[in-house]
């Protein structure tokens, strides 16, 4: 999709703009200069003075030297006032994007997109994972991203550097965080909600403001590849392809198409004042930022990403068993929700929407009920084919049993099919497709391969060999992957004309 552009990968890798001239020093003497230097201006923020909260910071020098000390003071350990302090400060500083005040210097006040810039790279020291876990580095990451959001939301001199800067910021603290192979109970599990909400959110944002360039999708989507283990990473991206596509469908197919429903606050995510031409661009472009949903089944693919490589080798030097790695465990459950998430893309791209519990599975549409003489051809008639039919009493009583087959099964269906929901009652409408519906290619150009690939995922082929003796039937539950080759083979009979 993005062949022929270049990944930003390893501009992100060799950006040095986090370091400090107080790395060069021993650890000591950036403790003592961060901890003489920072606590003056934390205490000024929430200790205002007789002459108010005017910044001690007049010039441009005296700004630059200070940041240089907060940038290395945001490295430093969690038991003291530093760091909250750094974080306080860096914080108040980037509103001069949205509303300038007192506490701001100057400087930072007149050259605001500058300063900004500087800030953010600085920032990414706050989401290295200390060696102690400790609720105040949640509490402080928080509190950055949070003010990511008001300044995303509310800024409107931004400009487009800052917004890019901005996007690599985000791409760059979730890698650090999400990457690894998840630690139960550590900064990345609490995180993880937040991190790839806010990263999604402001993306949105970017591209209502200035649409982001080939290069920084192309770079979203490989490092979204390599977080995919986070089950918060499918929820955010179902919900966002979803209230994309509702926008979608409503200017596509008019009024009289069928609503794709999508709660309030999903729909909020996407901005109001993007147009159709933005929302379909951008459409198109979240639907592939997960990459190919299926790997989610493939343990091998999810952890050959170059952290849990990194991880991969102990101490001896020797591979660890690939179930030593509990988040592993979750990816069926990981891999039935994007599968889930696709199935509702293409059951509002039929006009079948109707609301479902966050827990249950997609609700099919049983077709076996569907009374025969309400069907409609939507197929052109200069481009239905006409088949000649030669009629014996061969085929006459062929025909004679496979009605009287039909109507039995037709009967039977509403207590037996294997086609009914696990959350759907037999008294319960099955909704027939749209009739302004797309055509079959539209949606099997779009979906078809992951429906396919999903399908047979653990199924065997006619020779007898598993399609890919890595994917490991002790980590799928055989019930939940069950499920998928009845999906695909119900929404393709809705498909056929």
């Amino acid at each position: 999709m993005y062949s022929e552009w270049r990944s930003l990968h390893l501009v992100i890798q060799n950006d040095q703009g986090h370091t400090s001239v107080l790395h060069s020093y021993p650890e000591s003497v950036g403790r003592e200069v961060a901890n003489a230097v920072v606590h003056p201006l934390g205490q000024a923020l929430v200790t205002p003075s007789v002459a108010g909260n005017e910044s001690l910071l007049k010039t441009d020098k005296e700004v630059k030297w200070t940041m240089e000390v907060i940038c290395y003071g945001l490295t430093l350990p969690l038991d003291g006032e530093t760091v909250k302090y750094c974080v306080d400060v860096y914080t108040d500083w980037i509103m001069a994007l949205v509303l300038p005040k007192d506490s701001i210097p100057l400087p930072v006040i007149k050259e605001p997109n500058l300063y900004v810039q500087s800030i953010l790279k600085h920032l990414q020291n706050l989401f290295v994972p200390r060696q102690e876990q400790s609720s105040s580095q949640i509490r402080l990451c928080l509190q950055v991203l949070k003010a990511i959001q008001k300044l995303a939301r509310d800024s409107s001199i931004m400009a487009r550097e800052t917004w890019e800067v901005l996007l690599l910021f985000l791409l760059q603290i979730n890698d650090i965080l999400l990457a690894p192979p998840t630690v139960q109970g550590g900064i990345a599990e609490s995180l993880a909600e937040k991190l790839i909400g806010v990263l999604f959110e402001v993306w949105l944002l970017a591209c209502t403001r200035c649409f982001p360039t080939p290069p920084y999708w192309k770079t979203a989507r490989e490092m979204v590849a390599n977080w995919r283990h986070h089950p918060a990473v499918v929820e955010q991206w179902s919900k966002v392809i979803c209230a994309l596509t509702s926008r979608l469908l409503r200017f596509t197919y008019g009024p009289s198409f069928p609503p794709f429903k999508v709660p309030d606050e999903d729909a909020s995510l996407i901005p109001p004042e993007m147009d159709n031409e933005c929302v379909a661009q951008t459409w198109f472009r979240f639907l592939h930022m997960l990459s190919n949903p299926v790997d989610l089944s493939n343990p091998a693919i999810i952890s050959s990403t170059p952290k849990f490589q990194e991880q991969f080798l102990n101490v001896s030097g020797m591979p660890q068993e690939l179930n030593q790695y509990p988040c592993l465990k979750h990816l069926p459950q990981i891999f039935f929700r994007a599968m889930r998430g696709i199935s509702c893309l293409v059951d509002a791209f039929l006009g079948i929407s109707r609301p479902r519990s966050d827990s249950a599975p997609p609700t099919p549409v049983n077709r076996l009920s569907m009374p025969q003489s309400t069907a409609v051809n939507t197929t052109p008639p200069h481009n239905r084919r006409h088949r000649a039919v030669t009629v014996n009493k061969a085929t006459m009583k062929t025909s004679t049993v496979s009605t009287a087959h039909a109507s039995k099964v037709q009967q039977q269906t509403s207590s037996t099919s294997p086609l009914s929901s696990p959350n759907q009652t037999s008294s319960e409408p099955r909704p027939l497709p749209a009739p302004q519906r797309p055509k079959v290619n539209s949606i099997l150009n779009l979906f078809g391969s992951w429906l396919f690939d999903a399908a047979f995922v653990h199924c065997k082929l006619h020779n007898g060999i598993n399609r890919d003796s890595s994917m490991t039937g002790k980590y799928c539950s055989r019930n939940m992957l069950s499920f998928f080759p009845f999906l695909f083979f119900l929404n393709l009979s809705y498909l056929q004309d």
